[in-house]
């Protein structure tokens, strides 16, 4: 093949192809499911499909996986975006997608294969392919020779040739793209007036009988959930941390982990040198006390048994051992248990409906001919003389209520100091300029009172210009949620089960630990 590559001359054609064969698929790393037995055959990485997979196979499904990694990000790619890889992961997904590969009866020729590498642009030089450019590629920065990587370019053609047929059928009409684009780029403004909860808290007070009355109603609200007190030793890491480091990291936590069966977790923690702490109970929704929010471990540690230590649960933070001291079952605590809680619950529940009805309040004085004179707080609960309706802006002011306004925003965009607010979206983009909305907008920060600065707009002569390209690039990413929907079918289909649970030092597979 390299012969051949050696005599193939090109015209001046530069486009990325490994954009579009690292496709959605692979972004999906960490949906592939890891598990380990106690019944493992040497020499097996795991199974697809109900047959198994060789760690050798394996093992240069990595590599490939590897190679795909470096082509689109760059050789700083594994220290950039290593928190967001997951090797193992990625070298079972290129596995299932083969598979399909070989289901579907798809081949490619020696021909598709040269044609595919002489027109990658970083083999170019004076807009042809480079010869002398490849065999350094392929001498120092793949460390691979030419057949490896050709058949490596033969798989990836191969699996685009997978998503080009699934995804032959996805089309999109100019009526679809014209209603998408108007929803990304219509434009409307609002001004508004904050009535927010917390501004009301402090002014309200509660009595032991009305704590009494409301825990009694909602008891099931202060269920307190289950939770667990647990003791854990880590190893830390930080940005410099290299494979071998980790490697030698998991090592340690394996050794401490069977240490741990008969001398227990913190014994065997400090004969390796380590710290072991104890957490205190903590709920699934709570951080884990002394180490924060570890979201991608809780699960781990919440399905140990109680006596029980966990395999070593790496992140990007450390590697962890958790040994899981005691559990408790969710129970609804007594009144004097729940009466600190009890009380927030109420306090809020007050200065909400406060909120709401300060916001009809004002809603009434600008929209509507009759009004109260003023907002009410929870000492002011006495009728107010009615008055004639008047313009958002004196209205306020009279009230000493502050008026905000927002930029230009479409239904998709983030709206400062309000978020995505699609409840106020959806309020918003019904109104004309200068109309104000019928009701109280319930949002996170409270409630708003609305009026539009300008009817909903779309830059018609803009649609123009841009509608073919926004056309194109709807379709590819409508084409791309197809596929990423067929893979993760594909995936379930593939019964993954996978003996492989770490990378050793050197980057390569390691089998989980006998026993785990």
């Amino acid at each position: 093949m390299l012969r051949q590559l050696r005599k193939k001359k090109v015209a001046k054609r530069i486009f990325y192809v490994l954009a579009v064969l690292i496709i959605p698929a692979f972004v999906i790393w960490g949906s592939a499911s890891v598990i380990n037995k106690k019944d493992r055959v040497p020499n097996i990485a795991g199974r697809i499909f109900g047959k198994n997979v060789s760690y050798d196979r394996f093992q240069q499904s990595m590599q490939a996986w590897k190679t795909h990694i470096l082509l689109q990000y760059g050789e700083e790619a594994e220290k950039n975006l290593r928190p967001l890889l997951n090797p193992i992961n990625g070298a079972w997904d290129r596995l299932i997608m083969l598979h399909e590969v070989r289901r579907r009866g798809i081949r490619i020729s020696d021909r598709d294969v040269v044609d595919h590498i002489t027109r990658l642009p970083f083999l170019q030089k004076n807009g042809r392919f480079d010869p002398q450019s490849y065999e350094l590629f392929l001498k120092y920065t793949l460390r691979m020779d030419a057949r490896q990587f050709e058949e490596q370019a033969r798989q990836d053609i191969s699996m685009t040739k997978v998503y080009e047929e699934v995804t032959k059928p996805v089309t999109i009409t100019d009526d679809e793209a014209r209603a998408e684009y108007k929803k990304q780029h219509t434009e409307t403004r609002l001004r508004y007036v904050l009535f927010s909860p917390q501004s009301y808290k402090n002014n309200i007070a509660v009595t032991d009988e009305e704590l009494n009355k409301y825990y009694e109603t909602s008891k099931e609200t202060f269920k307190v959930p289950p939770q667990i007190n647990a003791v854990f030793c880590m190893i830390p890491y930080d940005e410099k941390t290299t494979e071998e480091e980790k490697g030698k990291a998991q090592e340690t936590m394996q050794k401490i982990a069977r240490k741990a069966k008969t001398a227990g977790l913190k014994a065997a923690a400090q004969e390796a040198g380590l710290e072991a702490k104890e957490t205190g109970f903590f709920g699934f929704n709570d951080p884990i006390p002394a180490l924060g929010w570890l979201p991608q471990i809780k699960t781990a540690i919440f399905d140990t048994p109680q006596g029980a230590i966990t395999q070593p649960l790496e992140t990007e933070r450390g590697i962890y051992l958790f040994g899981i001291l005691e559990k408790k079952d969710a129970y609804i605590p007594d009144f004097k248990e729940a009466k600190d809680k009890v009380r927030t619950a109420l306090i809020e529940e007050k200065a909400s409906q406060i909120a709401f009805q300060n916001a009809q309040d004002f809603l009434n004085r600008v929209r509507n001919p009759e009004a109260k004179e003023q907002p009410r707080g929870p000492e002011k609960t006495e009728k107010t003389p009615v008055r004639p309706a008047m313009p958002f802006d004196r209205a306020a002011e009279n009230l000493r209520l502050d008026v905000k306004e927002t930029p230009p925003f479409t239904k998709d965009s983030y709206i400062p100091e309000l978020g995505l607010a699609t409840v106020l979206k959806d309020a918003a983009f019904g109104l004309k300029k200068d109309e104000i909305y019928d009701k109280p907008v319930s949002t996170p920060q409270g409630f708003l009172v609305i009026q539009s600065l300008q009817t909903p707009s779309l830059d018609e002569d803009k649609l123009k210009k841009e509608f073919d390209d926004f056309k194109k690039s709807l379709l590819e990413q409508k084409r791309n949620e197809a596929f990423n929907s067929f893979f993760e079918d594909l995936k379930k289909q593939a019964h993954l089960v996978s003996y492989v649970n770490q990378i050793g030092r050197y980057g390569m597979p390691v089998a989980a630990a006998e026993g785990k």
